[in-house]
């Protein structure tokens, strides 16, 4: 009975941090628009138990099963995890979801949601959710969440809280990510493959210029993640880093596409001289780690299961023609220098 009441007095307690949020983060998601909602992932805390893709009309879809809960949450995180708010996806890929839960002393405390079948460096020991599946399809593929899509913590007693603290997690029966669309479509991103190049996006309203190549990229490199992603098709995106593959799934090779400033980090600053690297920055010299529309918000990793939906899809410019991106394996130097661009398709 004790304990009840105790599940009761939380519940109180977190339905009231809903209605007055007591952080900027928590403010934030109060504007979370129900009409944009695509579809709720629904992890529970209980290995063996179903995780479920949750629609607005209140049909469900399994998609896994649990294969083990996190014990803990990791501290520090990868470089970029420390960017954005508490209560978020901080990366989204074909091998693993990262989610930033808070940012302690300048660095990111996160908490990862792998396939069974995958590695990634950025997840630690004990603090995953692992669901059965293979990595470039399913919630790591088609139903990717796109980074910055909010993270909750459902109680024992069914109260969402937004997961921006870790203690909240000793309180949790299930996690969710509410999964919304972009407040606007854009159809593609294109990158000139040049130095002084445009990075520009189209939409319903025209052609839009975000950014300038710093560098240019023209070999690839041996992206761990990359086993996990179909040639021509965006493996991940985080606040740092767009890494797109060049090989069939199993296989190793592709390219990044980073922001200048982000280059400047300790674990980066090779790549400013290194040709498997596309280097991004502002206009006007502005920070673009982190930032809509490329870095967050709308480019999610492809699905190979999938392909008709074009999501993620990466083709590139040769001699003036679009065409498939070509199947290039493991380090090289100068296998892409004949691309003139790059598209994205979203």
């Amino acid at each position: 009975m004790r304990r009840n009441h105790e599940f009761l007095l939380f519940a109180l307690f977190f339905a009231l941090l809903l209605r007055f949020p007591a952080s900027a983060e928590s403010a934030i998601y109060r504007h979370e628009d129900p009409a944009r909602l695509m579809y709720t992932i629904h992890i529970p805390m209980e290995a063996g138990a179903e995780t479920l893709l949750l629609y607005p009309d209140g049909n469900s879809r399994g998609i896994g099963r649990v294969v083990a809960v996190p014990t803990a949450s990791r501290h520090p995180g990868f470089t970029a995890s420390k960017y954005g708010i508490g209560g978020q996806v901080i990366a989204t890929a074909a091998n693993a979801h990262h989610i930033q839960i808070s940012v302690e002393n300048g660095t990111g405390r996160t908490m990862s949601i792998l396939p069974a079948r995958t590695f990634a460096n950025a997840s630690g020991l004990g603090t995953s959710f692992v669901i059965n599946g293979v990595g470039g399809a399913g919630i790591w593929g088609e139903f990717a969440p796109f980074v910055g899509s909010p993270v909750y913590i459902v109680n024992q007693v069914g109260v969402p809280v937004l997961f921006n603290n870790p203690r909240l997690f000793q309180y949790a029966a299930a996690l969710q990510i509410r999964v919304y669309r972009p407040e606007s479509e854009i159809e593609y991103f294109e990158i000139e493959n040049v130095r002084g190049g445009k990075a520009w996006y189209r939409d319903a309203e025209g052609y839009h210029q975000f950014a300038v190549v710093e560098s240019e990229v023209s070999g690839t490199g041996r992206f761990e993640g990359t086993l996990y992603q179909g040639q021509g098709y965006v493996r991940a995106n985080h606040p740092g880093v767009i890494c797109v593959s060049t090989c069939p799934k199993f296989e190793m090779g592709g390219f990044q596409i980073v922001p200048l400033s982000h280059t400047y980090s300790g674990e980066m600053q090779k790549t400013r001289n290194m040709n498997q690297y596309i280097v991004l920055r502002g206009m006007n010299f502005e920070d673009l780690t982190g930032q809509a529309p490329f870095f967050e918000g709308w480019v999610r990793p492809g699905d190979t299961e999938a392909p008709e939906r074009n999501t993620g899809r990466v083709i590139c410019r040769v001699n003036g023609s679009w065409q498939e991106m070509p199947n290039i394996l493991g380090l090289s130097e100068h296998t892409l220098e004949d691309v003139e661009a790059f598209r994205i398709y979203l």
